[in-house]
């Protein structure tokens, strides 16, 4: 599964014990802190619900929770990209041209669809791990390059730094392959008690031993989403990115 993280990601690597998400509930924000223990794996360290305020003017209205919530100067957050905020699609394209073309290809995609100049959009791609012949299945997200940019800037409002940006759909999708009890655990979990395995691999996590088709996989991930937990599972998704 694609991680997107081309959409804003610093590129300095650095040993994380904590690392945090930050996804829209709502009109709130979903802000979840997790820390790595060396016996039971990633866990939950710390759930916030941030309101915005009459006093917060800034584009979201999470700067002055965040601003509260801040353990230690520039602490680095990942934000979600709401769905309706990002448009996806796939492009068949020729299997020998090199990922610098099919960037440009994707990027010209994107600016079209969006009616933008091409300097003007955020990206990412990947290619479909199935395809065969003369052509390859290029699968790409795209945004508008302001919208990144003001996540950015009320980030730094905050005083905090802005690590990563990605659709929501794909860091749900990561929290619950690596979650320990599988999707079925959400009904039984309070998301203060998740755990996440580290070991566990994307694909093989979709079924978490269920055999459960790929489409059935994918109404289970919609119907978490728009549940109470839905928020918070999106924000550990982009926090868990820190270790894999």
């Amino acid at each position: 599964m694609p991680s997107w993280s081309r959409f804003w990601q610093q590129l300095a690597s650095r040993r994380v014990r904590r690392a945090w998400g930050l996804a829209s509930d709502g009109q709130d924000w979903a802000l979840m802190g997790l820390s790595f223990h060396k016996v039971v794996g990633v866990r939950v360290q710390a759930m916030e619900k941030i309101t915005p305020t009459g006093s917060d003017h800034a584009a979201f209205g999470f700067s002055e929770g965040l601003r509260r919530v801040g353990v230690r100067a520039r602490q680095q957050v990942s934000v979600a990209l709401a769905e309706d905020k990002v448009i996806a699609g796939v492009l068949e394209l020729p299997a020998e041209l090199s990922r610098d073309d099919w960037a440009s290809e994707v990027q010209l995609e994107v600016a079209q669809v969006l009616g933008l100049a091409p300097d003007e959009v955020n990206f990412d791609f990947e290619a479909d791990p199935v395809s065969q012949g003369l052509l390859t299945r290029v699968h790409w997200v795209g945004c508008d390059q302001l919208h990144i940019l003001a996540l950015r800037d009320e980030v730094r409002t905050a005083g905090w730094q802005l690590d990563s940006v990605e659709p929501a759909w794909y860091a749900a999708h990561r929290a619950v392959c690596h979650l320990k009890g599988g999707v079925d655990s959400l009904l039984t979990q309070s998301p203060q008690d998740w755990q996440f395995d580290l070991t566990v691999d994307e694909d093989l996590g979709q079924r978490q031993g269920l055999g459960r088709a790929p489409v059935e996989w994918d109404v289970l991930l919609k119907q978490a989403l728009q549940s109470a937990a839905g928020p918070r599972l999106v924000a550990s998704g982009l926090a868990l990115k820190a270790w894999l």
